[in-house]
């Protein structure tokens, strides 16, 4: 069975996704593609915070939900949905709308991890998006209950959507060993291509998209 086989099988067999892309890191190596080689890293490792990710990895509109400070009582117990509707109407086409947006930057082994508990990717805001929530609860600009402000606030993105990313990266590297297969069958393997042909690169590049 050649390398290009046990990618395929792996792709549709293999529980650990990080596993799989390991596989295509090798493969990286042994055909001299640096590009496909820096997509498994990223993959692996996650992507930077404020750097771009591809389209499968969002990001995505998400649900926010915030634990309320009250004047009299305390902090409340628990956390409530946050609605955009809650947002002054001249507001829901604002930048302000991005605290629903997610873009999914984490590894695979994080994400297998959500997927196998059925978990969502929950992102906490940070104290600067926070103070500018609760300033516009001052202005009027977010309806919430009279006295209350945001003690703290997280986007959820649901477990579906995730699974999702995870089965887009899966179906990519599925998509990569069956097209090198056409164009180059011995890819991968000790003996193979040390080198990216033209037909090569463009199965390579139609995976990163």
């Amino acid at each position: 069975m050649g390398f290009l086989d046990m990618l395929i099988d792996a792709a549709r067999q293999v529980p650990s996704t990080a596993d799989v892309l390991r596989a295509v890191h090798l493969l990286a190596r042994r055909i001299g593609s640096a590009e496909l080689e820096a997509w498994a890293d990223r993959e692996l490792s996650g992507y930077p915070d404020d750097g771009h990710v591809p389209s499968y990895r969002g990001p995505f509109h998400s649900e926010a939900h915030v634990r309320y400070r009250r004047v009299v009582g305390g902090i409340a117990p628990g956390l409530a949905p946050l609605p955009p509707t809650a947002f002054a109407e001249e507001l829901r086409e604002s930048k302000l709308m991005r605290v629903y947006e997610v873009s999914v930057v984490d590894p695979v082994d994080d994400l297998d991890d959500l997927v196998r508990v059925g978990a969502p990717l929950v992102r906490p805001w940070g104290g600067v998006q926070i103070d500018l929530i609760n300033r516009l609860i001052d202005i009027g600009g977010l309806a919430v209950e009279p006295g209350h402000t945001i003690a703290a606030a997280e986007t959820r993105l649901a477990g579906d959507r995730v699974a999702k990313v995870v089965d887009s990266v899966r179906s990519r590297v599925l998509g990569l060993a069956l097209g090198l297969e056409r164009v180059a069958p011995d890819a991968g393997d000790e003996d193979g291509p040390s080198t990216v042909t033209p037909a090569m690169h463009e199965v390579i590049a139609k995976t990163l998209v």
